[in-house]
């Protein structure tokens, strides 16, 4: 564990000149050699946590070995962008937002920023190491309204095994990956979605974010059935994926969503 990560207030992790400097050239021109030595030069670098801020917060990042917070870094424009801008175009000061698989909280950040101090996040996030991180980054922006649950959604409420992949601690899933050392697995509360919205009064919520790995087709059949259709969230932005056992997609459309967007990873549905 780095010295003092959790602990030390924000800004005691601050890019030394230099680093600034290379981190504003590889913002600047991502696609040069310039911005692609930059970016090495930093993650070669700095054995420590950065701290900066991203979209309208104060945050705590670790760019080694988490693919979301080195895009937060290092290239923030690339991070989402269709996303975020459809999340931006719908904020009022009392959005409320669901974030499933919420990492870090970027997502949960920087709408809740956006919006405003009457605006209410829930952060959904089970990773030990990440929900840390996670943690820390909530309290630098403490005056915004975000709610960490320290739980995985699933089909069904109880405890589950998952597992991480050290190299990207955010792909982090119910799957088990080849080659698991016994570290890299651990055991999560599971909760029902329906019940965890329900809990935290995030029923037709302005948005839901849902990012598990994959998952997503062991939560939502049961959720889009037992929630009544003025009960579900108004924006769904989904992380596609080819392997589901049930189209997402096409179950979200015959509840009555529309796709709106479908970006590099992910679709936004809106009702």
């Amino acid at each position: 564990m780095i010295e003092g990560q959790y602990t030390q207030s924000w800004g005691s992790f601050a890019p030394t000149r230099f680093e600034a400097m290379a981190i504003a050239q590889s913002i600047k021109a991502p696609n040069s050699l310039w911005g692609s030595l930059a970016r090495r030069l930093v993650l070669t670098a700095r054995k420590t946590p950065l701290d900066v801020e991203r979209f309208g917060a104060k945050l705590r990042l670790y760019p080694s070995d988490n693919l979301c917070e080195k895009r937060a870094l290092l290239t923030p424009e690339r991070f989402d962008p269709t996303e975020r801008q459809v999340l931006l175009d719908r904020i009022h000061p009392e959005f409320r937002f669901v974030d499933i698989g919420a990492n870090v909280g970027l997502y949960s950040l920087l709408v809740a920023a956006a919006a405003g101090p009457k605006a209410r996040a829930l952060a959904v996030e089970p990773q030990p190491v990440i929900k840390q991180r996670l943690r820390f980054n909530l309290l630098a922006n403490k005056s915004l309204q975000i709610t960490h649950a320290d739980c995985a959604v699933a089909a069904n409420k109880g405890v589950a095994r998952m597992s991480l992949s050290k190299q990207n601690r955010g792909a982090t899933g119910f799957a088990l990956r080849s080659g698991a050392e016994p570290d890299d697995e651990f055991m999560v509360q599971t909760r029902v979605l329906s019940e965890l919205l329900q809990t935290h009064d995030m029923l037709g919520a302005d948005a839901l974010k849902m990012d598990i790995e994959g998952a997503e087709d062991q939560v939502l059949p049961a959720y889009f059935e037992e929630t009544l259709t003025v009960d579900l969230p108004k924006l769904l932005i989904l992380e596609r994926n080819p392997d589901w056992s049930v189209d997402c997609v096409e179950l979200a459309l015959s509840c009555g969503y529309r796709l709106i967007e479908q970006a590099h990873m992910n679709v936004v549905l809106e009702r």
